[in-house]
């Protein structure tokens, strides 16, 4: 394949095709990145059930950091794919540095949380000393180190945004490895390695994120030929950064509403037992897996629909959205059956008993019918972000959020922990209608009106 055909790929290649080559190695790759906080939670798991409940109560940070880093990294995403598109190499370079620099801002705020509001943090969780303690260990590390994620994300996304997802994939599978090697040892202590606990655990995922975002950059360096990397590239551009923003703010502030919504649940479940949000941090882990592949999908086709909505191809644009819906159904109906006939199992990899098993056998039978609905929620926000509707999807993830804490105080309220799972399903049933309707006025008001057809 040429030069000029592997920077076209967007724009050329048959959909199915087109999907399987940006999506699979997407697919993957997050399914190895997510191997980072299952990893954790198993080892930590075997620390007991307070190190367990402080791995819940630092989800909502060490989320919170993911989230905005990869919500404007969608926004670089968006604008680089579509300056390509637009055949305009000069403006997605500086995308791709201005990016990077948004990145940078983020990691630098985590740092000052790290070094000074973790203990804050935790107190206004609960007052049990030990989960204090083991979270402050875990949360200040991965906070003051945040510049590992913020360089890891931007880098990897960066050659997905231009047609190379294997280097991503390499990035991924070398943090994945590395932490996977040094959690044991750093956290249970071998090889004349002192035994560092909740500390251990988060010097791995650190390392780890350092590692991959080297892998990322060597591989930008080698073989991305539309960002050529330079102090040049970092120069703010106003309006670059204009165009991030409206793309990435909305993105970013849409991802990190799951943080809030998991520190909120949280709460509702201390109420019962401190094991509640064992349980609950369980499902997140294991829902990601799940999920995997509609994430991949939904950050793959903001590239690929950006790129084919700057190059006027419409019918493209609508075949994307068609397999991707059709994909996403199928895909979570499978997880759904996993989790009906195989919840022990999968229990059983955290170590959970007593409490937590028995209120964990429940909770993931009556929360894995939402996963269908949450699906379609995720992909058709990248729908809207590619779009350029990002404040669709924000307005979904507030409506899930609210919707979400209500229902389930309430069912808290007048039920037991085992009633507060319905909340899942009611919520995620009227998000999935919400979000249905929102893109019936984007293809009425955006992509009938495309006047380029392929």
């Amino acid at each position: 394949m040429s030069e000029q055909q592997e920077e076209n790929i967007m724009g050329t290649l048959p959909i199915g095709t087109l999907l399987m080559k940006m999506s699979v190695p997407m697919i993957l790759s997050m399914m190895v990145s997510s191997l980072y906080n299952i990893i954790d939670s198993i080892f930590v798991s075997r620390l007991g059930d307070h190190a367990l409940t402080a791995m819940s109560l630092a989800t909502p940070i060490s989320s919170l950091l993911a989230c905005i880093t990869v919500g404007f990294t969608v926004g670089m995403n968006a604008v680089l794919s579509k300056k390509l598109g637009e055949k305009d190499v000069k403006a997605a370079n500086r995308a791709a540095g201005n990016g990077l620099l948004i990145n940078w801002i983020v990691a630098g705020i985590f740092l000052i949380f790290g070094m000074f509001f973790v203990r804050t943090f935790y107190a206004l969780q609960t007052d049990v000393k030990e989960i204090q303690d083991l979270g402050v260990q875990y949360t200040s590390i991965t906070s003051i180190f945040a510049f590992g994620l913020a360089n890891q994300t931007m880098l990897e996304r960066m050659l997905m945004a231009t047609g190379k997802p294997l280097g991503s994939v390499f990035a991924l599978f070398t943090g994945t490895v590395v932490n996977l090697i040094l959690d044991p040892i750093l956290i249970f202590g071998f090889f004349g390695v002192p035994a560092l606990g909740m500390r251990g655990a988060a010097i791995a995922t650190v390392v780890a994120q350092f590692a991959a975002a080297t892998v990322a950059l060597g591989f930008n360096l080698k073989v991305n030929k539309e960002i050529t990397f330079g102090v040049s590239m970092l120069k703010p551009d106003v309006k670059i950064l204009k165009e991030i923003w409206s793309v990435g703010l909305p993105a970013a502030l849409q991802q990190s509403i799951s943080p809030l919504m998991i520190f909120g649940m949280n709460q509702i479940l201390l109420g019962f037992t401190t094991a509640a949000p064992a349980v609950y941090v369980i499902y997140v882990r294991l829902q990601s897996i799940v999920l995997i592949p509609i994430w991949g999908l939904r950050n793959t086709v903001v590239s690929i629909i950006s790129y084919n909505y700057g190059a006027g191809y419409k019918e493209r644009i609508e075949k994307i959205i068609r397999v991707c819906l059709i994909a996403t159904v199928w895909i979570t109906c499978i997880g759904v059956i996993l989790f009906q006939v195989l919840p022990a199992q999968l229990l059983g990899l955290f170590d959970a008993s007593g409490e937590v098993l028995d209120i964990g056998m429940v909770a993931l039978k009556i929360i894995s019918f939402v996963f269908p609905f949450s699906g379609l929620t995720l992909i058709l926000g990248s729908f809207f972000q590619a779009l350029e509707k990002s404040m669709d999807t924000l307005i979904v993830s507030i409506i899930q959020c609210i919707l979400m804490l209500v229902t389930a105080a309430l069912l808290a309220h007048f039920g037991t922990v085992y009633t507060v799972w319905f909340a899942f399903i009611i919520t995620e049933i009227i998000v999935a209608a919400i979000a249905g309707m929102f893109m019936i006025q984007v293809r009425k008001n955006v992509i009938a009106k495309i006047g380029k057809n392929a």
